[in-house]
């Protein structure tokens, strides 16, 4: 075998860390501000590695969308739409780098960012406001609205018209949010169910004349608030619901049934979860935490797989300095966006698996028979 190969295969292995408790460890790289900027924050990734979220820029101390690729030295600043130049975020972004989001926040407009072309998306008839949540590759885009009596959930295919996605109770001030939509165009969100007793986790799907269908799907706690905000293309949708103490709790459907996703046993006191994202090898990122809407006042980043629950700082090497509070995205490579603390700073991260040491040496075993072939073949030739 070439030595050179031997040396690289020598090298990759003593630089793998040993094995964590759940099999994985991740490298964890911050993504950059925007030019001056001191903190950011990370939402979603997609599958070519391109991140959006918001982040402050030199001499300003309000928030911005960007949208970023790993390995690029800055980030690219998308702007704010007119009349809403406090906040913006990019909530979403497409394997095409389209990025959806919000320009304000009281009110917010929904907004679309296409290679420097910043869209107002507009609002559904009869009210003003809005955001943008999420969009698939072909383009379908869906978030929330008002339609002058209540916020509503929305979908729209580029034709320039926002479409209200109904609730199962049916009426025009009943409440609807939409939060994620697969490559198929199904949706999921939150919606007032058909009785009328409380808002739940809803699946809309949409017929070929454009019409919406609501189903609600309900959480651990049947009649209790929940809500999805992430969804695979297999159909599995992750969210919150409110248990019986109050509490927010993390949960799945899995397309017949919904479950519970578990807390951390070494944090007792993290007595709060969500999860935030599901990729399509059911992987699915959120965080727990002692109060339920801040994490960054104690709270972890985690990971649910296979029905197990791994907090992401323990497989992190702790030299690095981070502490990681939510993951708020997951692509179909594994990789993790969310944000943490870093040298005394909110900082948006990125997290990429490392192979496990036996998949390094069975990828050694595999470049040793093919040199070990060659020469066989070299020797009979």
């Amino acid at each position: 075998m070439n030595r050179f190969l031997v040396n690289v295969l020598s090298l990759t292995l003593l630089a793998l860390p040993a094995s964590s408790e759940g099999g994985i460890l991740y490298h964890i790289q911050a993504v950059p501000t925007l030019p001056g900027g001191t903190q950011n924050f990370a939402l979603d990734i997609n599958n070519r590695g391109q991140v959006t979220g918001n982040s402050r820029k030199s001499g300003g101390t309000t928030l911005h969308p960007y949208v970023w690729r790993i390995g690029d030295a800055t980030p690219t600043e998308i702007g704010l739409l007119p009349g809403v130049p406090t906040f913006g975020r990019g909530f979403a972004v497409n394997d095409l780098g389209v990025v959806v989001g919000e320009s304000g926040n009281g009110p917010s407009k929904p907004f679309r960012y296409q290679n420097g072309v910043l869209t107002d998306l507009g609002s559904l008839p009869g009210g003003s406001g809005g955001f943008a949540a999420d969009i698939n590759n072909a383009g379908r885009i869906v978030g929330s609205a008002s339609n002058g009596q209540s916020v509503r959930a929305f979908y729209t295919d580029g034709d320039g018209v926002l479409h209200d996605l109904g609730t199962p109770l049916g009426t025009t001030n009943s409440f609807a949010r939409a939060w994620a939509v697969n490559q198929a165009g199904v949706i999921a969100g939150v919606a007032r169910n058909a009785s009328n007793t409380a808002s739940e986790a809803t699946l809309w799907t949409i017929d070929e004349y454009g019409n919406p269908t609501a189903m609600t799907i309900g959480s651990p706690r049947p009649g209790a608030f929940s809500q999805f905000v992430g969804l695979n293309d297999m159909g599995m949708a992750v969210g919150n619901y409110t248990d019986e103490r109050n509490r927010t709790r993390a949960f799945a459907y899995d397309g017949t049934s919904v479950f519970d996703l578990g807390l951390l046993a070494s944090e007792p006191t993290f007595v709060h979860a969500r999860a935030q994202d599901v990729n399509n090898n059911g992987l699915i990122v959120g965080y727990v935490a002692r109060l339920d809407t801040a994490p960054s006042f104690g709270g972890a980043a985690v990971l649910w797989k296979k029905g197990k629950i791994y907090d992401l700082n323990t497989l992190i090497d702790p030299a690095t300095g981070w502490r990681l509070f939510s993951a708020e995205g997951i692509n179909d490579r594994g990789q993790i966006v969310g944000f943490g603390s870093f040298n005394g700073q909110t900082r948006a991260f990125v997290m990429t698996a490392v192979p496990e040491p036996s998949s390094v040496v069975l990828l050694a075993t595999g470049v040793l028979g093919f040199w070990a072939c060659r020469r066989l073949r070299a020797v009979r030739a």
